[in-house]
Formats: C-alpha cells, sequence, structure tokens
C-alpha cells in the first residue's frame, strides 16, 4: 500500500500531496546597499495621478527612480499639501511583499536626514490620501507583483491621462 503522504493518484498522475521545504535550499532575499540620489529638482518632478477625493498633490522625481538587484523600486517622492506645504522622502517599494520603507526625508536646506533605522512597513490600504498605495497599485508594480522597471515607471508617470 503506498503511503498518502507521498503519493497522490489524481487525473494528473502520481504527485506528492505534501512537499518538504529546505530553508537552506533556497535563497534568502538581500537587500542591495542603498545610496542615496541628489535631492530632487522641481524641474525633474513628474506629477502622480491621484483618485479626484485626494487633497494632496504627488510628484516623483525622474532622475532618482531605480530598481537594483533586489527587485526593490526607489524614487525621492514629493507630497504637497494643498496649503503648499512639503514633505520630501526616498522610499523603497517591495511588490512581493506589499511594503515600502523611507530611508531618508527631506530637510529646509534641500539635504538629505537619512532614517537611523529604516524599517520595512506595510503600504496603507486604500484611503483619502493614501498616496503609497496609490504609487505601488498603479505605478510600481506590474500585474505580477513585481516592480516595473524604471523605464516603464517613467512611462507610466509621463504618459498619464
Amino acid at each position: 500500500m503506498a503511503d498518502p503522504v507521498l503519493a497522490k493518484k489524481d487525473i494528473y498522475g502520481d504527485e506528492p500531496s505534501e512537499f518538504s521545504f529546505e530553508e537552506k535550499n533556497s535563497e534568502k532575499w538581500k537587500e542591495s546597499t542603498i545610496v542615496l540620489p541628489p535631492y530632487p529638482d522641481d524641474r525633474n518632478l513628474l506629477p502622480v495621478a491621484m483618485n479626484s477625493t485626494d487633497t494632496l498633490k504627488i510628484y516623483i522625481d525622474d532622475k532618482s527612480i531605480s530598481r537594483a538587484k533586489d527587485l526593490v523600486a526607489r524614487f525621492s517622492l514629493v507630497v504637497e499639501s494643498p496649503s503648499g506645504a512639503r514633505s520630501v522622502f526616498y522610499d523603497g517599494y517591495r511588490c512581493e511583499t506589499r511594503q515600502y520603507k523611507t530611508y531618508a526625508f527631506g530637510t529646509s536646506q534641500h539635504t538629505w536626514s537619512p532614517v537611523a533605522d529604516p524599517q520595512w512597513m506595510t503600504v496603507p490600504r486604500p484611503e483619502i490620501n493614501a498616496f503609497r498605495d496609490n504609487i505601488y497599485r498603479r505605478y510600481v508594480c506590474d500585474d505580477n507583483r513585481s516592480a516595473r522597471a524604471p523605464e516603464d515607471l517613467r512611462r507610466l508617470l509621463k504618459n498619464q491621462p
């Protein structure tokens, strides 16, 4: 009699009903080394289309868009409130895990202030001004939950309605 864990008979033939997983045989994901880009220049900002209910204006710095070997999309992000106040971030997005990380904040002197111990956080679900969710779903990640190539992200931002 065959061991039920080792094989099962179905229309496709014999197939294990359980697969053993050995972590030592899998390649661990390793984050690439981060180098902060130059501070964003207004001439290089590409607007991000937002929902009509959102009040923030969002821009991605064209010159900072990258995707490293770790498949994380990184770029400088400018968030502008209705009153004109600005917040500037250097973020990374992991499409496979629906996470983002802020590596640095912009200062009033137009320089970067690195985050001491940046952590991956879940991209917030849609709500008013959920700009990171909008960027994640509509621009950065493709249908296969992979980060788009930088040229594809630029093209999407430049050709949006």
